[in-house]
């Protein structure tokens, strides 16, 4: 009997037409496997029982990377006969969409490799197989083979070229190198050039003497430094022209990351899975120089995810890892442009031949409520699609937002979300932005068929997105902002209905206002507004994105008090004459402002600065047991329609108890319970009016571990069922998800009229 399977799923680089034919053959079954446009072919010839064995296996016990969504079969009459099992060069045409694998870390097996003196690839930077190594930031096309790879460059060996062709555990693996073959690593100091193991010698010298390095990883460059070394550090800082966000630190081991921060089982889980992101951990002492991470409580820690980084840790230690660019610029892959622009500043480039197509940061998540939170994704997540109930009816592209940057392409069931790509306020950032739609789109082969985008009109995506639809002549659909949030997570969970709640720092309202604390009933593709944060006029326009002391000026002026700053009369001035003013609700405004007030914010030198500062303040309260029952109470009104949580009444409260010398940490840790309440109180009340009792949380605001798990079991303990994104980013990195299930919502329901 003949039958033809078509395996569907992530089956391209994870080695599984070589996991089928050992299989096949150990059955005793005849035939071929070929990958077969994204998807791969498999025929199969011999008793009906061993072809359901084998299908059986397949499905149960797939090879280690892979995905199998499902496997379509189909029995042939008239079949040449098979005397073999064999692997066949790819070819044929399916209209399947591919489903690609983001790059894989070391496998326990190429480290044990990498660590055996007496074993060829023995230190090799560049050791992988089937089961490990780069594979989207090296894909020029499909199907996945050597040939469509930036491998093409390197010819294999004689050697490699045997285990290859032949019946090992390194067959059909396309990123297949040596010694002697493949890429080589280089290490530039100055006008000296090294190669090999003299190059890594000489770059992990520079790092023990504390130097700073770049180094060439998987999706694009890196800065390397001690994070003991102030020194280090600080250049970095300056080099990267970044003031004070938080450094990553990458540690050898699990047992070094325990050693310094607090991680519980989720987390440990989270750290070593095949994603390998950025964790953010709880710090257990002072450990580094405190340049690395400012006054956070987080390490954001991480393990080593290639042969490089696990040979450059095991010798240095931990190490400062971050991205090699300037703050506000794109991910650097181009070997020419390191060395041009940063060789001068740096202590050497460490880097090889082999070109990077995609860039990919590294991606940064945390545990939430016991389970993964995404705040950034990228490398490790990328180009993994997430899965939808709601098909998309025709091909959607839906253009995200301007802040932390990324679209989405939706076709079938699935939708494909771009890397994190920056901000688009960055001419490059913007042009990194078209190179990728341009390259996903001839990857994935989805032509889009309708374009959705944000309602702001003044966003590069939104024109970009006009431009598009324009060119190709395909509907062009606006989604509000914060519906979008919402949507994202009735997206990943499936929702046909629930009360979005959206708190984040701006998003374009559909009264022309500046919108940010955000009670939606969404039922569908609709959306009607039921409450927010009390509403009131904030001045200076994008310069109260990063001013603290102006958004608390300007709350201050709203509750008729006042400051004895040189500037306070001015901004009183400008908002009670509605001069450059906007009526917002924002939360993220909120947070700013409450941060400043208690002194612990001033400024945002990167977004959230101050809300984190006033998390940190909230947490040390919260460790020494400061919590009291008798605590302040937003009160919720009814106004203009609206169920509103009352702030002016806060205003005046914290103006009182700061003058009163109240403990600061204690009033933060007051402020984000008070708040989780109200949040509570505002479903309670919208529930009893129409019912709704799912409640998805969503919006930058909600990345805040204390505010979001004291949300989460408030509500919780009222009967509702909470909702958090979990696939994507809950900020503006997972907008193009929300735009893209309500334009297919729309979509469906003017094709069914």
């Amino acid at each position: 009997m003949t039958c033809r399977v078509n395996a569907i799923g992530v089956v391209q680089g994870v080695g599984f037409r070589p996991y089928t034919a050992r299989l096949a053959r150990r059955l005793g079954l005849c035939g071929s496997v070929r990958n077969c446009g994204g998807i791969v072919e498999i025929l199969l010839q011999g008793s009906e029982t061993k072809i359901a064995a084998f299908l059986q296996q397949l499905e149960n016990e797939p090879p280690e990377g892979a995905v199998i969504l499902r496997l379509e079969t189909e029995w042939l009459q008239h079949q040449p006969s098979w005397k073999e099992f064999a692997i066949l060069p790819s070819g044929g045409v399916t209209t399947e969409t591919p489903i690609l694998p983001p790059d894989l870390p070391t496998c326990r097996r190429c480290l044990e490799e990498l660590h055996t003196p007496d074993n060829r690839r023995f230190r090799h930077p560049f050791i992988s197989c089937t089961a490990c190594g780069p594979r989207y930031s090296i894909m020029e096309g499909i199907p996945y083979d050597r040939e469509t790879t930036t491998m093409q460059a390197f010819p294999l060996c004689d050697t490699c070229a045997e285990e290859y062709w032949g019946d090992v555990r390194r067959m059909h693996a396309q990123t297949i190198s040596c010694h002697e073959c493949g890429p080589q690593l280089l290490f530039r100091a100055g006008n000296n050039e090294w190669s090999g193991e003299n190059a890594l010698c000489r770059a992990a010298e520079k790092l023990e003497q504390g130097g700073i390095i770049a180094i060439k990883g998987i999706g694009g460059y890196q800065f390397v430094c001690r994070p003991d070394m102030q020194s280090a550090v600080v250049r970095l800082r300056q080099i990267k022209e970044r003031k004070k966000k938080p450094l990553a630190v990458m540690f050898p081991t699990p047992e070094t990351v325990c050693e310094f921060c607090h991680v519980n089982a989720e987390e440990q889980n989270l750290l070593e899975s095949q994603a390998r992101p950025i964790v953010l951990l709880k710090k257990r002492t002072e450990c580094f120089c405190r340049e690395v991470i400012e006054n956070s409580a987080y390490i954001g820690a991480f393990l080593p995810y290639s042969p490089l980084h696990h040979l450059l840790t095991e010798q240095c230690g931990p190490l400062v890892v971050t991205s090699g660019n300037r703050s506000g610029e794109p991910l650097v892959v181009q070997d020419t442009q390191m060395l041009e622009q940063f060789s001068g500043q740096v202590d050497g480039v460490l880097y090889h031949k082999r070109r990077i197509t995609a860039p990919l940061d590294d991606s940064v998540a945390q545990i939430l409520c016991g389970g993964q939170q995404l705040i950034r994704r990228s490398r490790g997540y990328v180009p993994l699609p997430i899965l939808t109930k709601q098909a998309f009816p025709v091909p959607i592209l839906a253009a995200g937002g301007d802040l932390k940057a990324s679209f989405c392409l939706a076709a079938g069931q699935r939708a494909y979300i771009s890397q994190y790509l920056g901000d688009m306020e960055s001419r490059k950032v913007a042009q990194m932005y078209d190179r990728e739609l341009d390259r996903m789109q001839k990857l994935f082969g989805i032509q889009p068929g309708a374009v959705v985008c944000d309602m702001h009109t003044a966003y590069h995506s939104v024109n970009r997105a006009q431009e598009i639809a324009h060119e190709r002549k395909i509907p062009l659909l606006k989604v509000q902002h914060h519906h979008a949030h919402a949507a994202s997570v009735m997206a990943e969970h499936g929702l046909s209905s629930c009360i979005g709640v959206c708190f984040d720092g701006t998003g374009y309202g559909l009264d022309g206002g500046i919108w940010g604390g955000e009670f939606l009933l969404c039922k569908e593709e609709t959306m009607q507004r039921a409450g927010c944060l009390e509403p009131i006029l904030l001045c200076g326009g994008d310069r109260a994105a990063k001013d603290a002391q102006l958004c608390a000026q300007c709350h201050l002026v709203a509750v008729g008090l006042s400051d004895d700053t040189p500037d306070f009369a001015l901004v009183q001035a400008a908002v009670l004459h509605k001069v450059n003013i906007s009526r917002s609700t924002s939360v993220g405004r909120f947070f700013d402002a409450v941060s400043f007030l208690l002194g612990v914010g001033q400024e945002n030198t990167y977004e959230g600065e101050c809300a984190s500062a006033l998390e940190q303040a909230a947490f040390r309260a919260f460790s020494a047991e400061k919590q009291e029952r008798e605590r302040f109470h937003f009160e919720i009104e009814k106004c203009e329609g609206l169920w509103q949580i009352q702030r002016k009444a806060y205003i005046r409260y914290l103006a009182e108890k700061s003058a009163a010398g109240v403990d600061r940490d204690r009033l933060a840790l007051e402020f984000h319970l008070a708040l989780a309440e109200a949040i509570a109180g505002v479903c309670a009340h919208i529930r009893r009016e129409t019912g709704e009792n799912n409640v998805a949380l969503s919006g930058g605001v909600f990345a805040n571990r204390i505010l979001t798990e004291a949300c989460v079991s408030m509500l919780e303990q009222q009967g509702f069922q909470v909702y958090l994104n979990r696939a994507v980013p809950p900020g503006d990195g997972g907008i193009c998800l929300g735009q893209a299930w309500i334009a297919a919502k729309r979509l469906a329901r003017e094709c069914n009229k």
